[in-house]
């Protein structure tokens, strides 16, 4: 069945359908896409999608801090071994610092 703009939407396909378009999205991989032309952008910033990662908070800012060399070597194994950047480590350490102080 055909919408009005000749498209199928995905709720009327069948389960085979359905199947057929999951397995063909398993083969789309990042290094297969093209960044956006000038048109794409165009569209975008219309419908007020931006590129990019999106926004948490206010967004990042990028800061220079200095660290004793042991200090930042010990965090560094604590983020490698718990799974997470050394910029998250920084930022949930001075949240429970902060919290722990108020």
């Amino acid at each position: 069945m055909k919408t009005r703009f000749g498209k199928v939407t995905f709720d009327r396909l069948t389960d085979a359908e359905k199947e057929a378009v999951y397995q063909e999205c398993e083969q789309i991989r990042p290094e297969d896409g093209e960044p956006l032309n000038e048109e794409d952008l165009r569209l975008h910033r219309r419908a007020g999608i931006r590129p990019g990662r999106p926004r948490i908070g206010l967004g990042a800012k990028r800061i220079n801090i200095s660290m004793e060399q042991r200090l930042l070597k010990k965090a560094d194994r604590f983020a490698r071994k718990h799974k997470i950047t050394r910029a998250k480590l920084i930022a949930e350490s001075v949240k429970a610092y902060i919290a722990g102080a108020a």
